[in-house]
């Protein structure tokens, strides 16, 4: 499997995000977080019972910038870390993967009560009306 880059990375969980109304979404989120646990995790091993959550910083993209170079560090260091990370990015990052790829929805219960703009690198004023 390819080394995972913090682009890809990054791409990857915003995909991630973007379709996290549905629950393959949801699953996917739930396993990245799993894997973002084991990296900040302070102690050897996992409390018993329920895994304290983790703030991913998904609207944040500085943020998850860092978070995604750390992952990638991480996988680095670990390789059966390395093995999981991008086993994950097959998993849930493939389409997100495509060069200049958009995947935009809107699903769930979503309920849209105004003008929706989906795209991406938008340049320029947008306006409505």
């Amino acid at each position: 499997m390819d080394p995972v880059t913090a682009g890809a990375l990054v791409t990857a969980v915003n995909a991630a995000v973007s379709g996290a109304g549905g629950e393959a979404g949801r699953r996917a989120l739930e396993s990245f977080g799993t894997l973002v646990r084991r990296v900040l995790r302070r102690g050897e091993g996992e409390p018993a019972g329920e895994p304290e959550p983790v703030a991913i910083p998904y609207d944040d993209g500085e943020r998850l910038r860092q978070l995604a170079d750390l992952l990638v560090e991480r996988a680095r260091q670990d390789p059966e870390f390395g093995r999981d990370l991008a086993s994950w990015m097959h998993e849930h990052g493939e389409a997100a993967g495509e060069a200049g790829a958009v995947h935009n929805s809107i699903a769930g219960d979503a309920r849209i009560t105004g003008p929706v703009i989906q795209g991406r690198d938008f340049h320029g004023p947008i306006s409505f009306g």
